[in-house]
């Protein structure tokens, strides 16, 4: 009788822009990041973090779960709020992706 159709319609990858003023459009990239907390004599560089990175001014946004993991990983090194762990002077660097994906396992 009738041709059947196929389901056609695409899934639109919404075009975010860039905060006040900025004329830039965001794309996803991994970025690395260097963390330092007062009173922690331990310097986090992570890498390979995922982030949507605005094209014209170069400002970095994480997700909630992204920004969420960061401080999971940090938490050893950096501690919590007034409790900073006792830590000789180091750089730390981690892969986030990996971390990511170890405590997950």
């Amino acid at each position: 009788m009738g041709a059947r159709l196929e389901n056609t319609t695409k899934k639109k990858e919404t075009v975010r822009r860039c905060v006040r003023g900025c004329p830039g459009h965001l794309r996803r990239e991994t970025v690395t990041r260097v963390f330092q907390r007062t009173g922690s004599w331990v310097e986090g560089i992570l890498e390979r973090i995922p982030a949507t990175v605005c094209r014209v001014c170069g400002q970095v946004f994480f997700s909630k779960g992204v920004a969420d993991g960061i401080d999971r990983v940090l938490l050893p090194f950096h501690g919590r709020h007034r409790h900073v762990p006792d830590l000789p002077p180091a750089r730390v660097i981690v892969d986030f992706s990996v971390a990511r994906r170890r405590a997950a396992a």
